[in-house]
């Protein structure tokens, strides 16, 4: 009982908040979690047997400095009777709080496993359910169709494979964001592949602008239903690629006033320290290369996150 004391004093001065936080929800008596919180059995045990052992000591020492015959062989013999009476409690209660351990362990992963179906039926509702409603009723559209179906692909590919990042924040994610936006709106497919990621800051955010107009040139003039989209993080740049193998056209010939070229894509380049290259020719598709150079110390800063 002085064991069930002192773990039940140690976690009851704690504050409720943090009585939650340090034994979460599976533990509703706080002096069980003190005690059973170890995964490892044989750490529950030693933990069990070594707490009795410190409180029959410390018992048995008190009522040996009080006493007034100071008689250290009844000392001796008190601790070695104490070890017993400990090893046999140990043996009647340390199976039951165990067991007991175990059941609230298991109820807590049906907990987490029950949670998970409910975000997954969630996410099938609000995204697979009105997905599958708006194909049928656009069964005749089949640009529609594809479009939906493109779309629905990429968000369960996105939710059960890729981790979750902010396009504000990752230079990859605002990338497949920027291709997702194509897609939806000009019902072509955009093949991404994103080798590295960093942190998006004005230059990298420039350069996903002038990566996100290729792409829209692309599935506005060269008359091809996918556009491919390869990106690559080096310690010293960071390149993107937009390919197609469409119409094609002179880059030479490609007038002042046509601002989608010379001003979203070469001009915002050179405007943050970057640079673009454009290789077409008609009927041979175009390839629009853009190159940004990283310097040296905010390459090792990101590293060292």
């Amino acid at each position: 009982m002085a064991i069930i004391a002192v773990g039940a004093g140690v976690i009851w001065h704690q504050s409720a908040p943090e009585r939650r936080r340090q034994w979460g929800d599976a533990m509703p008596v706080p002096w069980l979690g003190a005690v059973v919180e170890e995964s490892d059995r044989r750490a529950f045990v030693l933990r069990f047997i070594g707490g009795g052992v410190l409180v029959a000591v410390g018992i048995i020492g008190v009522a040996a400095v009080y006493s007034p015959a100071q008689n250290f062989d009844a000392v001796i013999n008190g601790v070695i009777f104490a070890l017993v009476g400990l090893a046999g409690v140990g043996v009647v209660a340390a199976p039951v709080l165990w067991r007991t351990y175990s059941q609230l362990r298991s109820e807590r992963e049906g907990r987490i496993r029950e949670q998970e179906r409910a975000e997954l039926a969630a996410m099938v509702h609000d995204q697979v359910l009105h997905t599958l409603a708006l194909i049928q009723r656009n069964a005749g559209d089949v640009k529609t169709v594809q479009r939906l179906a493109r779309g629905q692909e990429r968000s369960l590919r996105n939710w059960l494979y890729k981790p979750t990042a902010s396009p504000s924040e990752r230079f990859a994610a605002a990338l497949e964001q920027a291709a997702a936006e194509v897609e939806d709106t000009f019902a072509i497919s955009v093949e991404t592949v994103v080798v590295g990621d960093r942190e998006t800051d004005e230059k990298v955010g420039a350069l996903v602008a002038a990566a996100r107009e290729a792409l829209v040139n692309a599935a506005r003039h060269a008359g091809v239903q996918t556009v491919s989209l390869y990106a690559e993080v080096e310690p010293d740049q960071v390149s993107v690629f937009v390919r197609d193998r469409g119409k094609g056209f002179d880059p030479d010939t490609v007038e002042d006033h046509r601002h989608g070229v010379s001003g979203s894509i070469i001009g915002r380049m050179k405007r943050h320290g970057g640079r673009a290259e454009i290789r077409s020719g008609p009927g041979e598709g175009t390839e629009v290369r853009l190159i940004l150079p990283i310097s040296r110390d905010s390459s090792a800063a990101e590293r060292n996150r």
